[in-house]
């Protein structure tokens, strides 16, 4: 047996918790899908760029605003080699994605001027990954994790911090996965963060979030991490079906799933609707 009984990431938890088949598939099959990832590539791309900001110092270059500018074209660059995105197959997507990035540039760095993020502690795309031993669930994990932005003047005030670009300011927040980092962090480095918060890239004169937190959300997160680990090594792979079925990578792949999807359209007229955000989809 290896030093570690399973390793899980923040994602990998999520997933599980969504659906436990949908873990299966990506996690322990490993099966490979085509997926649309061009709803990430504005994130990812503004995230480079402020992660560089920092990693490269260019908050030193005399106009850091332009330092982020010439650095747009090379994040742009990275973001579509790291997800082999054919750039045939979209013409212009590119140039707006440059333009999407670029706009949001002047914000951001009002945002870091404006909320002190920029201190002698701050880092970028900082590896949280560690291991957590647990008597009480008789294991241990290799637990995965990545944080945004670390920032403190003091080890005893550090803040962690996740990007968002996302034009729906709430959509893609989890407080859950703040508190894994928190949790890793600690873990890793015995220190407590202070305070976890988001930044909202898309909104500017809105552009913080802090979460409310404490050590019990901390411990709690650690037991549902090792009640999940428990039913992953027992292989409790049960599908849950639910609306989010219909956007599943793996839905083609789902006979529970595709019974749940077609369950669904009979009861509904042929309308899912996924979320308060989108559109009922017709099909």
């Amino acid at each position: 047996m290896s030093s570690y009984d399973l390793y899980l990431s923040y994602s990998g938890r999520k997933s599980y918790f969504v659906c436990p088949k949908k873990y299966e598939f990506m996690y322990v099959i490993k099966l490979k899908v085509l997926r649309d990832a061009k709803n990430t590539f504005l994130g990812t791309s503004i995230g480079k760029v402020f992660e560089w900001f920092y990693t490269r110092s260019l908050w030193k270059s005399s106009d850091p605003l332009k330092a982020c500018m010439d650095v747009v074209s090379a994040a742009v660059d990275e973001t579509l080699r790291e997800e082999k995105f054919d750039e045939t197959s979209e013409h212009g997507l590119r140039s707006v994605l440059e333009l999407e990035v670029r706009a949001l540039i002047p914000g951001g760095l009002e945002t870091i001027r404006a909320n002190g993020f920029l201190t002698p502690l701050s880092r970028a795309e900082v590896d949280l990954t560690t291991f957590c031993q647990s008597e009480k669930h008789g294991m241990t994990l290799k637990l995965g994790g990545r944080a945004d932005f670390i920032h403190g003047r003091t080890r005893d005030g550090l803040w962690i911090l996740d990007g968002k670009a996302s034009k729906h300011r709430e959509k893609y927040v989890d407080a859950e996965q703040l508190i894994w980092y928190g949790v890793t962090h600690y873990l890793k480095y015995h220190v407590f963060p202070s305070r976890l918060g988001f930044i909202f890239w898309s909104f500017p004169s809105d552009s913080v979030a802090w979460i409310e937190f404490g050590p019990d959300d901390m411990r709690k997160s650690v037991d549902r991490t090792f009640e999940t680990a428990k039913k992953v090594l027992l292989k409790q792979f049960e599908a849950t079906p639910t609306s989010e079925c219909y956007r599943c990578d793996y839905r083609e792949h789902c006979d529970d799933g595709k019974r749940w999807i077609a369950n669904r359209k009979i009861e509904s007229g042929g309308k899912i609707t996924s979320s308060v955000f989108d559109p009922e989809i017709v099909t």
